[in-house]
C-alpha cells in the first residue's frame, strides 16, 4: 500500500483507504503501545482513538513524514499522556521516557517488521538446522523428543538448534533487543 496515495485519498472520505489503513497498521500499534502501558485494552482504546482521531482531521492532515511514523509518534505521545494521567508508579519514570529522540518513531521496529525479518531468517537457515530449531522453539518439542522424532542424538540436536540460533543472532543483530522478547534468542 502506497502511503502518499493512502493519504490523498483518506483526504478525500475513502472509508476503503481507511479501512486498509486500520488493517495494516492495527495490531502493530497495539503491541507498540504494549511497551508503555501494561494492559491490552487500554492500548487498544488509544490506538483506536488515534485512528478515530486521523478520521476526523483526514480533510487537515499534514504529515511531513510517513503516515506509519507519524501513527507512531501519535501513539506514543497519547501512552504518555496517560501515564501521567494515571501517575502510574513505573520503574522508569515518565521523564526518563520522554528523554528519547523524536526520531524514535521513525526507528522503531513494529512486530510485523521483525515477523517478516524472522521468516527471511528462518528460510534461509540449512534446512536440518531450521527444522531442528522449529521443532523446539515453536512446537515446544524437548531435545529428546527432537533426537528420537529425526532418529539422531540429543547432541546432534543441542548443535543443530545452537547453530540455528548463532545464525539467527547474527541475521537479526539489527532487530535483537525486540527478537530477544518474542524468541529467548
Amino acid at each position: 500500500m502506497e502511503e502518499g496515495i493512502t493519504l490523498i485519498q483518506l483526504r478525500e472520505g475513502g472509508q476503503q483507504a481507511f479501512s486498509r489503513l486500520f488493517t495494516l497498521y492495527y495490531r502493530d500499534l497495539v503491541l507498540y503501545a504494549g511497551r508503555y502501558l501494561p494492559e491490552q485494552a487500554a492500548c487498544e482504546d488509544i490506538v483506536q482513538d488515534t485512528f478515530l482521531k486521523v478520521w476526523n482531521l483526514r480533510d487537515r492532515l499534514d504529515i511531513a513524514v510517513s503516515l506509519r511514523v507519524y501513527l507512531i509518534g501519535a501513539v506514543r505521545n497519547r501512552c504518555l499522556n496517560e501515564i501521567k494521567h494515571r501517575k502510574l508508579a513505573l520503574n522508569t519514570s515518565v521523564d526518563t521516557l520522554t528523554w528519547m529522540p523524536a526520531r524514535i518513531e521513525e526507528e522503531a521496529t513494529l512486530y510485523s517488521e521483525l515477523n517478516e525479518r524472522l521468516d527471511r531468517s528462518l528460510q534461509a537457515l540449512p534446512p536440518l538446522y531450521r527444522e531442528a530449531f522449529e521443532m523446539n522453539r515453536f512446537r515446544h518439542m524437548k531435545y529428546q523428543e527432537i533426537a528420537d522424532t529425526l532418529g539422531v542424538s540429543k547432541r546432534t540436536v543441542e548443535v543443530r538448534i545452537g547453530k540455528a540460533l548463532a545464525l539467527l543472532r547474527w541475521d537479526l543483530k539489527d532487530f535483537l533487543p525486540l527478537a530477544l522478547l518474542f524468541l529467548a534468542l
